[in-house]
């Protein structure tokens, strides 16, 4: 009876093998992690379908920096743009410009990469004690967030990420320096930051604030503020008269609380600054609600708290000085990098110290999923300006982009220098996009090309489907001659538009492609994109417009009077 109860006592107290974990639990985190690079990837795939052709602030400081043999001005460098000290991005440009042919999609490439940089110190700051699939889920939602379709901006319009996300970049290093002790490369940091955009004057209060939390020395506390001071200082002495373009800054508190606030939660609408603003308040009171915590936490949250005061200090700075732009001033799609820093801190500071813990996997799954839907609308409007790039392109590469005062100053300045660097639209990179290889300047002999009908530029086919070269547009601005209408073939919109002269010589071409739904409403069962716009110079002579369809090369003669735009 003894040796029955000891064995059965062994038996009670063997150990038990725990069960092995089922394939969710021992992948799952590592698959949710690697979703994090499908942002960047669909955002790779947007800057690759953009044209190579840079915007607006590029050109203006291109023009600052260079001699008219495209050669750099160093003192330019440290100057201003729009009242902002801008001398890391303005390196950044003439770099692009002298060894890079200018072009947008290798800076966006490289703004993507900064982007994949502020995703990665993101993970760096997460506190230790989160279990892998608390750190995976913030991870994907970090990088939803950074490379969020409302920041589409600053990926594919290179010249803007070149500034608002290298700030963020710096911002983040500094943070993470000064969490980690490392002081002085904190400082080293945020003063780079203060040299790529003023937003980042934010970064000071913010190292102090971490400084602060994590019980440093009254010194380290007192240091980035001191510095700060100076930068600031140095800044109002040195800018000067500085033109920002547009309106003063309101005197409307209102109206600037609306646009700070609404920047903060633009992520959360497609276009209303009202929802905006709601979704703003919201991740403030958050953040209120979590900001009771213990010392050892405080010590921990550091960096999160000093990342989103970083946030709402651009906000305040973005609210006092674009408020007069109107109620959507907040919601542009630039500003993505500050709100991704707040809603990434209301993240971070929820799951590591939630108060509601059944909530946060809701709260990061549903601010990935919904932040990408509604940024759906402002990508659609970026993409939808594409084609006036290109537009613009053709016409800085005949000379006369006469018709783009408003994104392309001063051309009897700025060709000279693009001609000197190779710059695009200059350099090897450019083409007018036809399959064959026709390009500007090229002379061919039109005896193949099939003209229709000259009474109605319209040539029917037995098939019921017919050629249609519409140019319904003619009119010279300065000295640009621009087209616009649509084109078909049978069932086949045009592959490349361009402008031939009287000898063959293609001086001019443009964009095809284009949405005209009154053109395909009247053409049941073709193909959408039948638009076109193109530009030449409005020079004596006849003229001729040419379209590269599937079966060939149409072309047909134009009015040699166009109209005069006014």
């Amino acid at each position: 009876m003894t040796d029955t109860a000891s064995e059965t006592d062994r038996q009670a107290a063997a150990p038990t093998t725990p069960a092995a974990p089922g394939p969710v639990r021992r992948f799952g985190p590592l698959l949710l992690g690697l979703s994090a690079v499908v942002p960047p990837l669909m955002m790779l795939r947007e800057i690759l379908r953009y044209p190579q052709m840079h915007f607006y602030d590029y050109w203006w400081v291109l023009l600052d920096i260079t001699d008219v043999d495209g050669s750099l001005r160093p003192e330019a460098l440290l100057g201003f743009r729009n009242e902002h000290p801008f001398v890391l991005p303005s390196l950044l440009f003439w770099l692009s410009a002298r060894f890079g042919h200018g072009l947008n999609q290798p800076l966006g490439l490289a703004v993507l990469a900064m982007g994949v940089g502020c995703v990665l110190l993101v993970q760096a700051m997460l506190p230790k004690h989160l279990d892998p699939w608390q750190r995976a889920g913030l991870l994907a939602a970090t990088s939803t967030l950074v490379f969020n379709p409302h920041g589409i901006h600053n990926y594919v319009r290179s010249m803007s990420g070149t500034s608002w996300i290298l700030a963020m970049l710096l911002v983040l290093g500094a943070l993470l320096a000064m969490h980690r002790e490392h002081r002085a490369i904190a400082v080293v940091l945020g003063l780079l930051a203060s040299i790529s955009y003023g937003t980042s004057f934010a970064v000071w209060p913010a190292l102090a604030l971490v400084a602060w939390l994590r019980g440093d020395r009254r010194k380290w506390i007192a240091t980035p503020m001191v510095v700060g001071f100076v930068v600031v200082a140095t800044w109002l002495v040195l800018r000067g008269p500085q033109g920002g373009g547009g309106s003063s800054p309101t005197d409307d508190p209102a109206q600037a609380m609306l646009a700070g606030l609404s920047m903060l939660g633009m992520v959360w609408t497609g276009t209303e600054p009202s929802v905006a603003l709601l979704a703003g308040v919201a991740g403030l009171g958050v953040l209120v609600l979590h900001a009771n915590q213990t010392t050892a936490e405080r010590r921990i949250a550091a960096p999160w708290w000093g990342l989103a005061l970083y946030a709402l200090g651009c906000a305040v700075m973005i609210s006092g000085s674009r408020a007069a732009f109107g109620e959507s001033a907040g919601l542009q799609s630039r500003y993505n990098s500050m709100t991704a820093a707040l809603w990434i801190a209301v993240l971070v500071i929820v799951v590591a110290w939630a108060r509601w813990p059944r909530f946060r996997a809701v709260a990061v799954g549903a601010t990935a999923l919904a932040t990408v839907a509604l940024g759906a609308p402002m990508a659609q409007s970026v993409r939808a300006d594409a084609p006036n790039q290109q537009l613009l392109a053709v016409a800085a590469r005949i000379g006369h982009p006469d018709a783009f005062t408003d994104r392309f100053p001063s051309p009897g300045q700025l060709l000279p220098r693009l001609q000197a660097l190779g710059h695009y639209p200059f350099s090897p990179e450019f083409s007018l996009g036809c399959p064959d290889g026709l390009d500007v300047g090229d002379r061919v002999s039109t005896a193949t090309w099939r003209t229709p009908s000259v009474d109605s530029l319209r040539e029917p086919r037995p098939d019921g489907r017919d050629v249609v070269l519409n140019a319904e547009t003619d009119q010279v601005q300065g000295g640009a001659r621009m087209l616009k209408g649509w084109a078909i073939s049978g069932i086949e919109r045009a592959r490349c538009v361009a402008v031939l002269d009287q000898t063959g010589t293609v001086v001019g071409g443009g964009v095809v492609d284009l949405p005209r739904p009154d053109a395909e409403a009247a053409t049941p069962g073709i193909e959408s994109g039948l638009g076109f716009q193109a530009v030449a110079p409005a020079r004596p002579g006849p003229l001729r417009v040419a379209f590269q369809f599937p079966d060939g090369w149409w072309i047909r003669p134009l009015t040699e009077n166009p109209q005069v735009a006014r």
